[in-house]
C-alpha cells in the first residue's frame, strides 16, 4: 500500500493557498482603489471643467453687457392701444415736437443790448410784417420798455410777447368794443398763430371773457398743443362774436383753479378793467409759486396803468399794440 501523506505536507498545501487566496484578495483591493481614484479624478476634472466653462460665460456676458465708457441704462417700451385719431396726428408731427421738455423761464432784460431796444408800441400790422421773415422775440421788463428782438426758441409769442414755459393761459377780451376795426378777427387769428406754434409737449388753456367767460366746449382742463386738437382750437376761435362788458376778474380764477398752475398768463384788453382787477390777480397769484402775467392793451390803452401794475407784480411783460393798419 502507499504511504498516506504526511501531516506536515497537509499543513504545507493549505498555507500554499490561503497565501494565493490572500494575495489574490489583495491584488482585488488594489485594483479596486485604483478605479475609485480613477472616478474621482474623472469627477474632479469634470466639476472642474463645469465650473471653468461657467465663470467663462458669467465674465463674458459681464463683458458684454457693461462696456467701457459711460453707462448705458436700458430702455424700457410700453406699448398702448391708439385711436385711429390719435394715430393720425402722431403722424403729422414735425420733428421739433421732438424737442424736450424746456423749464419756464422769462427773459431777463438786464443784459440786453441797448442798441436792440424797441420803442413800447407797435401796431398789429408792424407784427405780420415782421413775422414774414423770422420769427420776433419781444421781450422785455414789466413796465413794457426795452424790449428786444431776438430769434426764435422754446415756447411762444402773443401779439409779440415771448414767453417760455410748458402750460399758457390765455385770458383774451372779447367785449363789444372788440367789433371795431375787425379787432376781434385779427386778435382771434393771432391767439390761434400762438397756440399752433406750440411744441406738442406743451400744454394750453384759453379763456374768453366779457361780461362773462367763455371757453372752448372741447376744453376739460390742460390741453395737449397736438396738431388735430389745435385745428379744432382753430375752427372754434373763428366763430367768435364779441358783446358785452369787460370784467376779467372771473377768467383770473378759472385759470388759477386749474389743478397745475400755468408757467404763462397773456391778458389782453382793449378796454377799461376795474381797480380791483390788480388786487383780484395779485391775491390768487400769492396763494402758491408765482405765476407771470404778460399783458396787452390792444388798440386803447385806457387801461395801461393796472395792466403794467399786474405785469410788474408778477414778473409779467406789459405791450402796447395799436390797431393802425386794419
Amino acid at each position: 500500500m502507499p504511504n498516506p501523506p504526511n501531516r506536515s505536507s497537509r499543513v504545507d498545501d493549505r498555507i500554499a493557498r490561503l497565501e494565493t487566496t490572500i494575495q489574490q484578495l489583495q491584488d482585488r483591493s488594489d485594483l479596486e482603489r485604483r478605479r475609485r481614484r480613477r472616478n474621482l479624478l474623472l469627477l474632479g476634472v469634470s466639476l472642474s471643467a463645469v465650473l471653468h466653462v461657467g465663470l467663462m460665460v458669467y465674465l463674458n456676458y459681464m463683458y458684454r453687457a457693461r462696456p467701457a465708457g459711460p453707462e448705458v441704462h436700458p430702455v424700457s417700451i410700453k406699448f398702448a392701444v391708439i385711436q385711429e385719431a390719435e394715430l393720425t396726428q402722431l403722424q403729422e408731427l414735425q420733428f421739433d415736437d421732438l424737442v424736450p421738455e424746456v423749464p419756464f423761464e422769462i427773459e431777463d432784460t438786464a443784459e440786453q443790448d441797448p442798441a436792440l431796444d424797441l420803442a413800447p408800441e407797435i401796431s398789429a400790422a408792424e407784427l405780420e410784417i415782421a413775422r414774414a421773415g423770422s420769427v420776433p422775440r419781444l421781450t422785455g421788463s414789466g413796465s413794457g420798455e426795452g424790449l428786444t428782438l431776438e430769434g426764435g426758441g422754446a415756447g411762444t409769442t402773443f401779439f409779440g410777447v415771448s414767453s417760455r414755459g410748458t402750460r399758457f393761459a390765455y385770458i383774451v377780451d372779447i367785449s363789444g368794443s372788440m367789433s371795431d376795426q375787425g379787432k376781434i378777427e385779427v386778435c382771434m387769428r393771432e391767439l390761434a398763430r400762438s397756440i399752433e406754434v406750440l411744441p406738442d409737449y406743451a400744454s394750453f388753456f384759453v379763456v374768453l371773457f366779457n361780461s362773462e367767460i367763455t371757453a372752448p366746449p372741447m376744453q376739460k382742463g390742460w390741453t395737449r398743443a397736438r396738431d388735430g386738437t389745435v385745428k379744432r382750437f382753430t375752427r372754434w376761435l373763428e366763430q367768435v362774436d364779441p358783446g358785452g362788458g369787460t370784467r376779467p376778474q372771473p377768467a383770473f380764477r378759472r385759470v388759477f383753479s386749474l389743478e397745475n398752475r400755468p408757467d404763462v398768463i397773456f391778458f389782453l384788453t382793449d378796454g377799461v378793467i376795474p381797480r380791483e382787477t390788480v388786487a383780484v390777480v395779485a391775491a390768487l397769484n400769492g396763494r402758491g409759486r408765482r405765476v407771470a402775467v404778460n399783458t396787452i392793451a390792444f388798440g386803447d390803452p385806457a387801461s395801461q396803468a393796472f395792466l403794467k401794475e399786474i405785469s410788474h407784480r408778477s414778473g409779467g411783460v406789459y405791450r402796447y399794440v395799436s390797431s393802425d393798419g386794419f
